[in-house]
């Protein structure tokens, strides 16, 4: 069983068919990732200047990649509150964005 459909892939090429937002969400996924790694770590550790920096880090990926959407054909339904906002951007960063990079999906994009 697949955790991400290709209907799932479809429906996010759909809304991720600019090269600019492409490239815009490749650097904004790693920024992302790795924000909320460190978000974690500094706190294991104590460091909470480098949680800051951290948080930072992650909420200027979101906005980024929310200036790239306005570049898309297909504009984003929005989000239906607080929790969607949380749930859609951890799964998009974290699971979907990445599968969707090495998809054939994404490829056909690109090649737009």
């Amino acid at each position: 069983m697949k955790m991400i459909k290709n209907s799932d892939l479809e429906f996010y090429q759909n809304l991720h068919q600019n090269k600019i937002n492409l490239i815009i969400h490749m650097i904004g996924s790693i920024t992302f990732i790795s924000g909320n790694i460190g978000f974690i770590y500094s706190l294991i550790i104590q460091n909470y200047t480098v949680a800051v920096s951290c948080v930072f880090l992650i909420i200027l990926s979101i906005i980024i990649q929310g200036v790239g959407h306005k570049l898309e054909p297909v504009p984003f339904k929005g989000f239906e509150g607080p929790i969607d906002f949380i749930k859609i951007i951890y799964l998009e960063l974290f699971f979907i964005f990445p599968v969707f990079l090495f998809s054939p999906y994404f490829k056909e994009n690109w090649k737009k």
